[in-house]
């Protein structure tokens, strides 16, 4: 007949004990028992009851167990150790499946003390604020440097534009220059004395040289938009 131990744990620690306890004390514990937990619905496989096979089993299996290991025998200071020792069971035995001992109780875990947690968080808003402000002097700085860095390229761009219309005029006033039979560098021979020592003989010649080439008003434009540039 196959033995099926029952699903609920708390019966099978209480056959298992009893078990032990019959085994070790004899039949006239489990009479004692069935005394003692007469109407206990827990106690029912006492009584032919479903699992009274198993607890048979558990009976028979610490038996044999506790054979081997007393050698076969028992001597009589081994008996009256038995007869004290069941005499002890059976009055611990109703409080023992009657009321069985509660679980190890874990105690509540208490929170931090108040304190603690407002200056965990005054540190936390603390930090909180460092960064902010070290972030604030960086988009500060970077700001500066990206005006600085503007009023450069605008700078460069001015004398690029400045440079490029320059020589733009110049083309152009070489080119009228050209077009009208004007030298320009002989224009520079005479105005190089005048810039240079402007003496009344050097400024003599120059006049003397527009003169007599600003003989129309294209040449006189040419001779006077050059010496602007000077």
């Amino acid at each position: 007949m196959e033995v099926v131990p029952p699903n609920d744990i708390e019966l099978r620690n209480i056959i298992d004990k009893l078990a032990e306890f019959v085994a070790r004390n004899g039949p006239e514990f489990e009479s004692m028992t069935k005394t003692k937990q007469k109407g206990n619905a827990k106690f029912a496989f006492l009584y032919g009851g479903e699992y009274y096979n198993y607890y048979q089993y558990k009976v028979a299996t610490k038996q044999q167990a506790l054979m081997k290991q007393q050698g076969g025998g028992m001597n009589p200071f081994n008996q009256q150790q038995q007869q004290n020792q069941q005499s002890q069971n059976s009055n611990q035995m109703p409080q023992i499946w009657s009321n069985p001992p509660p679980g190890p109780q874990v105690a509540p875990q208490q929170p931090p003390p108040q304190p603690a947690i407002n200056a965990q968080i005054a540190a936390q808003i603390e930090a909180i604020t460092t960064q902010q402000n070290a972030l604030r002097e960086q988009i500060r700085q970077s700001d500066i440097n990206l005006q600085a860095q503007h009023g450069v390229l605008l700078q460069q761009q001015q004398v690029q534009i400045d440079e490029a219309v320059t020589r733009a005029q110049n083309d152009a006033l070489v080119k009228q220059s050209d077009e009208h039979k004007i030298s320009l560098s002989d224009f520079d021979a005479i105005l190089q004395p005048i810039i240079d020592s402007c003496t009344k003989d050097s400024i003599s010649n120059g006049k003397g040289w527009i003169l007599q080439h600003c003989t129309d008003s294209g040449k006189c434009q040419i001779i006077s938009q050059y010496l602007l540039r000077k």
